[in-house]
């Protein structure tokens, strides 16, 4: 019987058809590579198997050459204009690469890179990787556009072997392009969209900030505290200013009506030596009471209505199968606190769940699975161990980790987990994997309640790229799942310009929406294996809140409204005039998209593509670059800003359609960025 090795060999050495498709595209034999491409991959699959697949089809399989033929058709779909089809195809390459794992004899976590000594899967991989990260480039999503070429250049080129590292790889991952694509995202300097939307990929959105009237209270800033709307009144609570405190034990309301000001409410009453720092909790909303989990077995309830504190002690029962997961004592998490969790509340069953955080025995973040019956108050776990053992036990469920995204479906027989990261850098003693650096997620999970399972989920249509520490929220009103800015540990920001330091990190300002049941009619214009796929898509915004991570994004239930809250960044990313090692944010701001209630009539994007502000900086009225600009002099009052000087000269005029004089107003403006002067005339 031959060995792996052997066989991998052989494999290796065999001409795939799928190269036949690549010869004719080369040749501008498009049609014919096409038809190729996708007789090869049925030949493999069978007539009956959807190719490339939805989002929510349950099976697949792995061949180099299928992968070949994926890609091909990837590119097919591309010159045709056929972009969703285009991008399906290619995490369709993505899913096949990934089954390598599924089949390994012992599992290895996440952050093991583990490569079939095959150097074609290598190569159809970064194609795959490579279009994708171009077509993101062109819908305006610089983030994941980066890190599709990123992966490529850390995961399948520099960890692989010299026979994978053919000059066609080498052409594909242009280290030169690479660079320029490591900036902000999204890039302040980009000009604001104005083509015509990609429906199935884009939406038109506003950001818009709001006045509180009375600043107070977490108007200062605030991270890692806890979050909610009840009653059209924001809810923010404990947290601290930086990492180096203050740390805050309060809690304020703010109402979204008038903005008035922020209200104090009573302060947590626990003792700190009993609960640990209020830092990293979450709350959630539960017949008018607010529920906050902090990892003991007590549950702190505020009430809404009377605005007082009180403790509700619950029940766990460990099974034989807890106690191999790593539970020693009568309760799951060792310690008094728990942090950084997900934490999810499905209001059709009235179930809490509580995913992965760091507790008494792990700092790096854990895949601890529970949900807690808010009927009877009793615990259970799902899946999932207390701490990491050195070997992954299996590929069925998530990997550890803390500050994922998360929600349940409306009906509360799906929990979703998205992201998050793997802190393997605050390990300690006697933890396995520990390394210098923390491990970014970029998976996508959903948890079938009624059969106990976890599946993998495809990250189809325009999705967010890797992050963790992302505000994440579910708008009932849209049907859809929100998402906002966030933190890559490993993704470097670069200055081409040497003006500003580089990192060895990003944060975000994008915004996402996912469709978990997007339209099923079909259409003559969208191929079908897009119409019924759960998908992602981005929202393009003019303007947008500075780049952040651990902010809040909280939904008004009564009016629908989005709001962001909160939130910090390293003080040297962007500009600031503090000297602390963070900063934190006290702004509130509201998202409007081009939804059925999405009150995007209320917004003027014409307008904000010249005035809203770009993350920290803004606008150029007259050419849409970002910078610390200077105001206008004239009659505007200040509202726009210019890049260059600006003189503005009033006249009267006699105009030939009219009897009585007009004034007319010139503004001449010479622009530092286009290196011209613009006449700017107004009849008023």
């Amino acid at each position: 019987m031959a060995t792996q090795s052997e066989l991998t060999r052989l494999l290796s050495s065999i001409t795939m058809p799928c190269e036949e498709g690549d010869k004719l595209f080369a040749a501008g034999r498009f049609e014919a590579a096409e038809t190729m491409y996708l007789e090869l991959a049925r030949g493999m699959v069978g007539s009956n198997h959807p190719l490339p697949m939805t989002a929510n089809h349950p099976s697949g399989g792995v061949r180099a050459n299928l992968m070949g033929c994926c890609a091909g058709m990837a590119k097919c779909m591309r010159r045709k204009k056929q972009i969703e089809l285009a991008l399906a195809w290619c995490e369709e390459v993505n899913s096949l690469y990934r089954c390598e794992y599924s089949h390994l004899a012992e599992p290895v976590y996440d952050w093991i890179d583990n490569h079939l000594d095959i150097p074609c899967t290598t190569l159809y991989k970064i194609r795959a990787l490579c279009l994708a990260s171009e077509i993101f480039a062109e819908l305006g999503n610089s983030g994941t556009a980066v890190t599709r070429v990123w992966a490529g250049k850390t995961k399948h080129f520099v960890p692989v072997p010299e026979a994978h590292r053919t000059p066609e790889v080498k052409k594909l991952l242009d280290t030169e392009l690479l660079t320029k694509m490591m900036t902000l995202h999204p890039n302040p300097n980009a000009p604001p969209h104005k083509a015509k939307l990609i429906p199935g990929l884009q939406v038109q959105g506003s950001w818009k900030r709001l006045s509180v009237k009375n600043l107070s209270g977490p108007s200062e800033g605030r991270e890692s505290f806890a979050c909610f709307i009840w009653n059209s009144h924001l809810y923010v609570a404990g947290g601290r200013r930086c990492s180096l405190g203050p740390f805050h034990r309060d809690i304020w309301k703010l109402n979204l009506t008038t903005l008035a000001a922020w209200e104090p409410l009573p302060s947590y009453p626990f003792a700190l030596r009993q609960t640990g720092l209020f830092v990293g909790w979450e709350m959630v909303i539960h017949n008018n009471q607010a529920i906050l989990f902090t990892g003991r077995p007590d549950l702190d309830i505020f009430d809404l209505t009377t605005e007082r504190w009180s403790t509700r002690p619950t029940s766990f029962t460990p099974t034989v199968e807890d106690v191999k997961a790593g539970i020693t004592d009568a309760w799951a998490y060792p310690g008094i606190h728990q942090a950084d969790a997900a934490v999810v509340y499905a209001a059709k069953t009235g179930k809490m769940y509580v995913f992965g955080g760091s507790h008494g025995s792990t700092m790096m973040g854990c895949n601890l699975f529970m949900e807690l019956d808010l009927t009877t108050w009793t615990w259970r776990r799902l899946s999932g161990q207390v701490r990491a053992p050195r070997v992954a036990p299996d590929f069925s469920c998530p990997s550890p980790r803390k500050s994922a995204g998360a929600w349940a479906s409306v009906d509360g027989k799906k929990v979703y987990l998205l992201f998050g990261h793997y802190d393997r850098a605050a390990g300690k003693s006697g933890e396995f994997h520990q390394e210098s650096e923390a491990f970014g997620h970029e998976d996508f999970w959903s948890f079938d309640v009624q059969e106990k399972k976890w599946r993998r989920e495809r990250m189809s249509g325009n999705p967010p790229c890797s992050r963790t520490e992302l505000a994440c929220v579910y708008n009932e009103t849209w049907k859809r799942v929100v998402i906002f800015g966030g933190y890559h540990p490993t993704l470097p920001t670069i200055d081409i310009t040497e003006k500003a330091p580089s990192f060895g990190y990003s944060y975000f300002a994008d915004t996402f929406l996912y469709d978990p049941a997007p339209a099923r009619s079909p259409s003559s214009k969208t191929p079908p294996p897009t119409v019924t796929a759960p998908k992602w898509q981005q929202v393009l915004t003019p303007g947008f809140p500075t780049y952040r991570c651990q902010s809040h994004l909280a939904v008004d239930p009564d009016t629908g409204r989005t709001y962001l809250f909160g939130g910090w960044t390293n003080n040297q990313y962007i500009p600031t005039h503090t000297k602390v090692i963070s900063r934190s944010f006290g702004d509130l701001w509201e998202l409007k998209v081009d939804l059925p209630g999405g009150h995007l009539d209320e917004a003027d994007i014409e307008e904000e593509m010249r005035v809203a502000r770009a993350g920290p900086w803004q606008r150029c009225y007259n050419c849409a670059a970002a910078g610390p600009w200077r105001k206008c002099g004239g009659s505007c009052k200040g509202r726009v800003f210019f890049c260059g000087s600006n003189v503005i000269y009033y006249v009267i005029v006699l105009s030939p359609s009219k009897r009585s004089p007009c004034i007319v107003r010139f503004r001449a403006f010479v622009s530092q960025t286009r290196s011209k002067i613009v006449i700017e005339i107004l009849i008023l």
